[in-house]
């Protein structure tokens, strides 16, 4: 569903256990990601371009086979869904995120992590890298960005 012009894709809760990619690249005017707790088997979840966004819904956090999150040109995301802790997600683009402030609490296991653009102030005091490989932090002015990392 590239740069459709949706503003909500559906309500409620669906059940999508065989969904495995989801691509909503360039829907800018999509403001919303319906539930998507029951896509159980969702991997990739791609949503570029989605610059009406401001948010994502709770239920990301349920996903827990997701190992690909694409959120670069987001313009409007301010934030991320507390306690988001995703085990399986080892690659994160928040490139050009400039109204995220707040870094989310992501996997330990990301190895890949694209910063570039965004207002991230300071990482969380418990952030754990360890599986880290590859970093881009472009275009970011916080100095105390690093201080509670570990």
């Amino acid at each position: 569903m590239q740069k459709s012009k949706l503003e909500k894709l559906w309500e409620g809760v669906s059940s999508l256990t065989c969904l495995k990619e989801m691509n909503m690249w360039g829907s800018k005017d999509l403001k919303e990601i319906p539930d998507l707790s029951k896509a159980t088997n969702l991997q990739t979840l791609c949503l570029k371009g989605c610059s009406s966004l401001v948010e994502l819904p709770s239920s990301i956090r349920n996903l827990n086979k997701l190992t690909q999150l694409n959120m670069s040109a987001c313009t409007n995301l301010e934030t991320f869904p507390v306690g988001m802790n995703l085990e399986s997600l080892n690659r994160l683009n928040l490139d050009g995120c400039s109204r995220l402030r707040t870094f989310p609490d992501i996997s330990k296991n990301i190895s890949e992590l694209i910063l570039d653009k965004t207002s991230i102030e300071e990482f969380p005091s418990n952030l754990h890298m360890e599986n880290l490989v590859m970093l881009s932090m472009k275009d970011i002015t916080s100095e105390k960005l690093w201080e509670g990392a570990e």
